[in-house]
C-alpha cells in the first residue's frame, strides 16, 4: 500500500482541501448572505476559497523549496527552473479545461502567474515577505480598480484574448496580481516560518481572525456612511466605462468614487478584501496545522483533497461541463443535493486513491514533467571536439 510522503505537512493539506471544497461550494452550491441559514453560511466559500487556495499556494512555495532556509546558488537556479516548469504545466492544463467553456472563472492560469512573479522572492526571509505582502495590499487594490479605467479612457483596448494576457493577469482579470500577489507572498511567509512553532499557529488564528473581523467592521460602517453597497454600484454604472461604453468617458469626466475601495464582497478586490479574506485565510490555516496536529487521522480524507487538489480541481471543471451537457446545469442547482454528492463522491475517492496509490495522476504527470525539465537543465553538456 502507498502511503503519504513523509515530507508533506498535514496541515496544510487540510487547508488545501478545504480550499478546493470551498470552490466546489462556490460554483455548484446554492448559498445566501442569510447567516442564519445552512445557505448563508456556505456563502463563506465565495472568494475566501480561492484566495484561501491563493494564500496555500504560497505555503507550498516554501515548502518546495528549503522552507525555513531560502535556497541560494544552485538550489536557487533548480528552484525557479521548477517553478517555471509547474508554470508552464498549469497553463496547457488551463487551456484544456477552458476549452470546455463551463463558465467558471478559472483560476489555473493566474496561479501559473503567481508563480512566475514569486520568482524574485524566493531568497527572502517572512520579516521580509510580510512588509511586501502588506504593501501590496495596501497599493494592489487601488491599481486594479482605477487602472481598468485609466486604460479605458485614454483609448487603450482592455485585453479581450490572450494577446493581453500580461495586462489581464496583473491587473484587469478576475484574479488580478497587482492585489492577489499579497496572498501569494503571506503565504510564502508562513511556509518559510516554523509550522511546529505554538506560537506561529496562535499569531495566525488570533491575528488573521481579529484582522478579519476589524475589516467586516470598518467595511460595514464605512458602506453605510457612502449610502449603501447598492448606492455606491449605482455610482460605478454612471462613471465607469464598463457601463458608459468605450469612448463615451474621458479623463475630464466624473471619475468614481473611491466610496467602492470600502466594500470587502467577494472578488471586490479592495484593501478590505485583500486583508479581511486574507486574515481569515491565514486563520484558516492556523486552525488547520492545529488540526493537523491532533486529528491528521480524523481529517484524512480532507487531507487526501488537498493533496491531489490539482487532480481534483480538474475533475470538478470535467464534471460541470459533462453533466451541464447531459441537460442539468450544475452551476445553477435547485439544491445542494449536487453539491454534497460531489463532496461526498471527491473524499471518497481521494482518500482510497491516495490510500492506494499515492500522488494524484496529475500531481504524479506533474512531478514527472518537473524532474524531466530540472533534469535536463542540470545535465552537463557534451564537450566540443576540437581537431
Amino acid at each position: 500500500m502507498a502511503k503519504p510522503s513523509a515530507e508533506r505537512v498535514p496541515g496544510i493539506d487540510i487547508a488545501r482541501g478545504l480550499a478546493v471544497l470551498g470552490m466546489f461550494t462556490a460554483h455548484v452550491g446554492v448559498t445566501s448572505t442569510d447567516l442564519t441559514t445552512f445557505e448563508g453560511w456556505l456563502g463563506f466559500s465565495h472568494g475566501r476559497s480561492s484566495i484561501l487556495f491563493a494564500t496555500v499556494a504560497g505555503v507550498s512555495l516554501g515548502l518546495a523549496t528549503g522552507r525555513r532556509e531560502p535556497p541560494s546558488g544552485k538550489d536557487l537556479a533548480t528552484a525557479r527552473m521548477a517553478i517555471l516548469a509547474r508554470a508552464t504545466a498549469l497553463l496547457v492544463l488551463v487551456a484544456f479545461l477552458d476549452l470546455l467553456g463551463t463558465r467558471v472563472a478559472l483560476i489555473l492560469g493566474f496561479y501559473a502567474a503567481y508563480f512566475v512573479l514569486a520568482l524574485p522572492f524566493l531568497r527572502l526571509r517572512p520579516s521580509e515577505l510580510a512588509p511586501i505582502a502588506v504593501m501590496i495590499g495596501v497599493l494592489g487594490p487601488p491599481i486594479a480598480y482605477y487602472g481598468p479605467e485609466l486604460l479605458a479612457r485614454l483609448g487603450l483596448r482592455l485585453p479581450r484574448d490572450g494577446s493581453g494576457a500580461f495586462t489581464d493577469f496583473l491587473l484587469t482579470g478576475h484574479y488580478p496580481a497587482i492585489a492577489w500577489m499579497a496572498f501569494v507572498l503571506a503565504g510564502l511567509a508562513v511556509g518559510r516560518s516554523d509550522l511546529r512553532s505554538t506560537r506561529l499557529r496562535l499569531g495566525l488564528v488570533g491575528g488573521g481572525f481579529g484582522v478579519a473581523f476589524l475589516c467586516a467592521l470598518v467595511s460595514a460602517g464605512m458602506t453605510a456612511a457612502a449610502g449603501g453597497r447598492e448606492a455606491i454600484e449605482a455610482n460605478l454604472r454612471q462613471a465607469t466605462t464598463e457601463w458608459a461604453g468605450p469612448g463615451a468617458l474621458g479623463l475630464g469626466d466624473p471619475w468614481p468614487t473611491p466610496q467602492y475601495l470600502w466594500l470587502d464582497g467577494p472578488h471586490d478586490d479592495t484593501m478590505l478584501e485583500v486583508f479581511g479574506s486574507g486574515g481569515f485565510a491565514l486563520g484558516v490555516i492556523g486552525l488547520c496545522l492545529y488540526a493537523g496536529r491532533i486529528g491528521a487521522r480524523v481529517l484524512a480524507p480532507l487531507a487526501a483533497v488537498g493533496a491531489m487538489a490539482l487532480t481534483v480541481y480538474s475533475a470538478q471543471i470535467v464534471a460541470i461541463w459533462a453533466v451541464t451537457a447531459g441537460g442539468f446545469d450544475l452551476l445553477d442547482p435547485p439544491t445542494n443535493g449536487p453539491l454534497g454528492w460531489m463532496v461526498l463522491i471527491t473524499l471518497v475517492a481521494a482518500t482510497l486513491w491516495r490510500a492506494l496509490l499515492g500522488q494524484g495522476p496529475l500531481e504524479r504527470a506533474m512531478a514527472a514533467w518537473v524532474r524531466w525539465v530540472t533534469g535536463r537543465a542540470a545535465a552537463p553538456t557534451e564537450p566540443v571536439l576540437r581537431p
